[in-house]
């Protein structure tokens, strides 16, 4: 059922006031709408409409007490805060374009992997990532599927950048035993 914009008006008023209740009735009147804004500027990446979705509301809850009606509708400030927010994000992104974990083919061959002199299939390397530590494993994606450099994935993850460093070498000395064992079961 749509509200009407007076409708609207009194819940921005209340929500202004620190009224939760309000804010949560906007939350559940316009979240869908922003998700499938973002999903579709996304092309269709879930995970990351999701999470910007959130970071939106939470920027709108921050700066509720500064909209005004000035006779456009409230959603257009909100889509107005959504679409800043994408752009910031995209901006963000690295410029290498980003493929999913599953849809990878192979792993890349950098300087760090050359070690591993083979080539993996997305099962092999999936199996393999399944056995890093929730911590190692963000690491690795992010330096090595993602293509951050060491600063960026440090940035992500809020952690030092030696302490990425030593994530990923850990990281990297796990899929390398887990390899070799995979391989020297193979007949």
């Amino acid at each position: 059922m749509a509200a009407s914009t007076m409708d609207i008006q009194a819940l921005v008023r209340r929500a202004q006031q620190q009224d939760g209740q309000a804010f949560g009735e906007l939350y559940a009147l316009y979240a869908r709408k922003v998700y499938s804004y973002l999903y579709y500027h996304l092309k269709g990446r879930s995970q990351e409409a999701e999470d910007l979705t959130a970071d939106v509301f939470v920027k709108v809850f921050e700066k509720i007490g500064s909209y005004e009606f000035r006779g456009a509708p409230f959603s257009a400030w909100l889509f107005r805060i959504a679409h800043n927010h994408l752009v910031d994000h995209v901006r963000s992104r690295p410029r290498q374009p980003l493929v999913p974990l599953e849809a990878i083919a192979e792993l890349p061959e950098t300087a760090s992997l050359q070690e591993l002199d083979r080539r993996l299939t997305v099962e092999q390397l999936k199996r393999a990532l399944a056995r890093l530590t929730p911590e190692q494993r963000q690491v690795v994606v992010l330096r090595f599927v993602e293509g951050l450099s060491t600063a960026e994935t440090a940035q992500a993850v809020a952690r030092s950048d030696d302490a990425v460093k030593k994530l990923q070498a850990r990281g990297l000395a796990t899929l390398k035993r887990v390899l070799e064992r995979e391989e020297q079961a193979v007949p």
